[in-house]
């Protein structure tokens, strides 16, 4: 009788403990997310020259984007029993993104430092992705795994800008940065709906 309540006292606690762990992985995750955002308000203020306007949009909807993704991922945190954390300090002495060249005017500048944050980020979501799929948590895995696809898709977009604007480019030339993040709540949602109407 002591036996199995020692087993499954064991169990919970290993559990408590890989939920602790990812919790922990997830608020550095949310710190690179906040720092990439800041980045992208940071392109948003500063970029000069011919391409400004048609950057500002781009600039403006990662930062949107990367919003959501902070929320999201301060919630799933908060799911697993932590505490969500995104002070400027903690996000300072957290995240693993490279610094951010705070004197970039210019488009190229700018685009060149968003796509090194963005390929850092990436590699990161990527690695937080396989820790959840090894501890078992398939909600935070499924979370990490449609901001990659995002993510993806932004450091396309993020090339062919840089691209465009070394050939000199412009207007319905470039393309029109649109966000391929989906929640998971959203695609929840979709597959409860299919699965009904197939019933």
């Amino acid at each position: 009788m002591n036996h199995s309540m020692n087993s499954s006292n064991n169990a919970n606690e290993g559990s408590d403990s890989a939920g602790t762990g990812l919790a922990q992985l997830l608020n550095k995750q949310l710190a690179n997310t906040v720092d990439l955002r800041s980045r992208a308000r940071q392109a948003h203020f500063n970029v000069k020259g011919p391409y400004a306007e048609e950057l500002g949009s781009l600039f403006d909807g990662l930062a949107r984007e990367l919003r959501e993704f902070a929320d999201l991922i301060a919630q799933r945190i908060s799911a697993l029993g932590g505490l969500p954390a995104a002070t400027v300090r903690f996000v300072a002495r957290e995240s693993n993104l490279r610094d951010y060249p705070v004197d970039a005017l210019d488009a190229y500048d700018h685009l060149g430092a968003l796509l090194s944050s963005y390929s850092r980020y990436e590699w990161f979501t990527r690695y937080s992705m396989k820790t959840a799929q090894e501890i078992g948590d398939s909600e935070t895995e499924q979370l990490l795994k449609v901001i990659s696809v995002a993510i993806e898709k932004n450091l396309w977009f993020l090339e062919a800008y840089l691209e465009g604007v070394a050939v000199g480019l412009h207007g319905r030339k470039m393309p029109i940065w649109t966000s391929a993040f989906k929640s998971p709540r959203n695609i929840d949602r979709s597959e409860s709906a299919a699965s009904s109407g197939a019933a």
